[in-house]
């Protein structure tokens, strides 16, 4: 694709960038009292993830269980720092120290739950949120985490398709293009 060509792309992903901004505004404000700064970083963080798994559907689900995995380890986390004793500044750490590990053998786990580097990006998202948003239940900021993820991972599908829909019709333009070239050298002879 040429870089003029590339343009139509370009502006294909900044629209889905702006109806994902216009999608938080109007929707994110619905999932927890009071205002928040928006969620639609979390689809930001899954679109990418869609195109750093491979860009293929595939990825997609393995992304989703990470982040799945990812709320359900932090969940763990955080409970673990209620009930073990406190330690003061070392609970949180000793509680990363006997969690983490475990993660870390679901690199050897069935395919669509071996990605660490995923659960790492959820876990983060989930946190974030449990630690900004005021008076948020656990189970809010998994379904808010799980709702704008799927947003990013969708909203990486449809570049992927729209890239390749682009692609084949270019190329069959340029082909045609070549086949015009070639019937008006013949029609010269």
């Amino acid at each position: 694709m040429k870089k003029s060509q590339y343009l139509i792309f370009a502006v294909f992903v900044g629209l889905q960038s702006f109806l994902l901004q216009l999608a938080d505004q109007l929707i994110g404000t619905h999932f927890v009292a009071g205002g928040h700064s928006g969620f639609v970083f979390i689809a930001f963080q899954a679109w990418a993830l869609y195109f750093l798994l491979g860009s293929e559907v595939k990825g997609a689900v393995k992304g989703f269980c990470g982040y799945v995995l990812g709320i359900l380890f932090a969940a763990i986390m955080i409970g673990l720092a209620y009930v073990l004793p406190d330690a003061g500044i070392w609970t949180v750490p000793v509680v990363a120290l006997i969690v983490v590990p475990v993660m870390m053998y679901f690199e050897f786990a069935p395919w669509f739950i071996s990605n660490v580097a995923v659960f790492f990006v959820g876990a983060g998202a989930f946190f974030g949120i449990n630690s900004y948003v005021e008076g948020i239940r656990m189970w809010q900021a998994a379904g808010i985490v799980l709702v704008y993820c799927v947003l990013g991972l969708l909203s990486g599908w449809m570049s992927i398709v729209f890239r390749k829909w682009l692609e084949k019709r270019l190329s069959v333009k340029k082909i045609m293009e070549v086949h015009q070239i070639h019937e008006q050298i013949g029609n010269v002879n």
